[in-house]
């Protein structure tokens, strides 16, 4: 979170680099880092609260209400919209062309990546890092790749080390654990990105880190985003393609770093080459690239355009086409080669109806887990798995509301609860709050 939002802030152009964090808001980010990687998730929110909202309760439009909005998808499963900044301008508008849209017809998007990914050795998916969902429909994507011969699973936000044998031996023990932990990764702190990876490793997939290891504030943002960009192409061409020659490749990113041609939305100067172009070059291999987050009502996605096909969507994600050839929107026109659309979400029982897609099952908290007053965070971790595991669930549980349902595997778990029962100042993180824990049997 934190580390992405700072690593982020070295590569913004000049009016949003303009958008300058204060100390405060520094503090606060810190200490919702310091607090999350202990895996306090209610003191890293209240951390972010005693700067996201003024006195008044009313929203800061900054930094720091954009990252405690994006947070509340690891307590949710879905992100809070953030609050525009005066006179900041993100994403372009301009292309979500209503008229295409409206002759466009769906097809299945799992079986249309399928039939595309047999083509190719290497398929890139992205997400918006503020919307779990991405990630759910990431896992979907590896149970179907699997049967085509892919079996490397590349992951943007796994910690990376530059060196080679203490990054081979870091992936070695994330195969053998089998799950990672709270120090493998900072968007893997959300648990649904924890349990992509999870289930994706017991699919037989081998992880592999390519991120870059070096960030450095640099005055030309284009340069910083250039060096990012060749580091984790070189990494991903060494540690993936040549590793393992016989091997189909999954790659996991975010946003443009799916793009396998250069873009030229920013006008000045030359277009950016982001990681899929600059890997298509390199190697010859011409991947699959696939955004799923225009065309998505979480996060970032393009609320509009979502709106124009939603009744044509169907109950499943979609691809989207224009005849025979497939339709992509928005900013990735002409950049990608397919674009998923995904249904609009639903409640059941209180959660997320996509979350049953990843093989859950919708099982009542135990009642000496339920306030008596406040709102407390109910966890549930894979018992087998160590202290400093990520959750494979956790939901948010009001005294006197209708208590909603977690949604856990075919397995044993304990549970966790966690309060914010002293909401801190910023730098100050709350009193630690974690009850213990308690070992359980199939639910």
């Amino acid at each position: 979170m934190i580390r992405g939002l700072l690593a982020l802030a070295l590569l913004l152009p000049a009016s949003l680099a303009a958008q300058e964090m204060t100390p405060e808001d520094g503090a606060a980010l810190k200490a919702m880092w310091q607090a999350i990687d202990k895996g306090r998730y209610m003191d890293a929110d209240a951390a972010l609260r005693a700067r996201a909202f003024d006195a008044a309760g009313q929203p800061r439009p900054g930094h720091v209400h954009d990252e405690w909005a994006d947070f509340q998808g690891l307590l949710t499963n879905r992100p809070t919209a953030r609050v525009p900044v005066p006179g900041i301008t993100m994403g372009d508008p301009a292309d979500t062309s209503p008229a295409r849209l409206a002759g466009a017809t769906p097809r299945d998007a799992i079986a249309t990546i399928v039939e595309r990914a047999r083509r190719t050795r290497v398929v890139f998916l992205n997400e918006d890092h503020a919307s779990p969902r991405d990630r759910a429909f990431g896992l979907e994507v590896a149970r179907a790749l699997r049967p085509l011969g892919y079996d490397v699973l590349a992951v943007e936000t796994l910690s990376n080390q530059a060196e080679e044998a203490k990054s081979a031996a870091d992936m070695a023990t994330l195969a053998r654990d089998g799950y990672v932990r709270r120090t493998g990764g900072a968007y893997t702190r959300d648990p649904v990105f924890a349990d992509f990876l999870r289930q994706s490793l017991a699919l037989g997939y081998r992880p592999v880190a390519y991120e870059e290891t070096e960030y450095r504030r640099e005055a030309d943002w284009k340069a910083a985003i250039a060096r990012r960009e060749q580091a984790q192409a070189d990494y991903l061409i060494r540690r993936a393609v040549k590793a393992y020659p016989r091997s189909k490749i999954l790659v996991y990113v975010g946003f443009s770093h799916a793009t396998e041609q250069p873009d030229a939305r920013d006008k000045d100067g030359a277009p950016l080459r982001w990681l899929a172009t600059r890997f298509k070059a390199m190697t010859g291999i011409d991947p699959l690239t696939i955004d799923q987050t225009t065309l998505n009502e979480d996060g970032s996605g393009d609320a509009r355009a979502h709106a124009m096909i939603a009744g044509r969507i169907g109950p499943r994600p979609a691809v989207f086409f224009a005849g025979d050839q497939p339709l992509v929107v928005g900013q990735y026109r002409g950049l990608v080669d397919l674009q998923v659309a995904h249904p609009a979400v639903r409640l059941v029982n209180g959660r997320v109806d996509w979350l049953a897609g990843m093989g859950r099952t919708a099982t009542p908290i135990p009642a000496q887990y339920l306030p008596t007053k406040g709102t407390r965070l109910v966890q549930a971790f894979v018992a087998s798995e160590a202290e400093d595991a990520i959750p494979v669930d956790q939901v948010l549980v009001t005294a006197g509301q209708a208590a909603p349902m977690l949604m856990l595997p075919a397995v044993p778990v304990r549970y966790a609860v966690q309060e914010a029962v002293m909401p801190p100042v910023a730098g100050q993180p709350g009193r630690d709050s974690s009850r213990g824990q308690a070992l359980v049997g199939l639910a």
